[in-house]
């Protein structure tokens, strides 16, 4: 079953609240959106070819992430920034670089993402 557009709608919404969080300064918060609006982004792309990593939660995360290294390299650089925000930043840290850093990479992760779906996360 091809769910994509509901996938887009969640990655719009998290891309949403973590440019609010982070213009809030809860850069913890805006970290974790930035990396759920991504990760639904992917799920996204993968709905268009019957794959849905959500499914299986405890293998989602290792799935996805070798779905993305076959299929979509270029982003592979931006999930490691998000992964770093999001662990350093959710477990302690309040590093408004850190996080300013989390959402340009959300940004330019969901605009090659978009490229590929043909839409725009905005």
């Amino acid at each position: 079953m091809d769910d994509s557009a509901f996938h887009i709608r969640l990655a719009k919404e998290k891309r949403e609240g973590a440019l609010r969080e982070f213009s809030a300064g809860a850069y913890s918060n805006s970290a974790d959106l930035a990396l759920k609006a991504v990760e639904q982004a992917i799920e996204a792309v993968a709905a268009k070819h019957d794959i849905h990593f959500h499914v299986r939660p405890r293998t989602a995360h290792v799935e996805r992430r070798n779905w993305v290294r076959e299929n979509f390299p270029q982003i592979l650089d931006y999930l490691r920034i998000l992964w770093d925000a999001y662990g350093r930043l959710g477990y302690g840290g309040i590093d408004g670089e850190r996080a300013e850093r989390a959402i340009e990479a959300m940004e330019s992760a969901l605009g090659e993402i978009g490229k590929k779906l043909g839409i725009e996360f905005v």
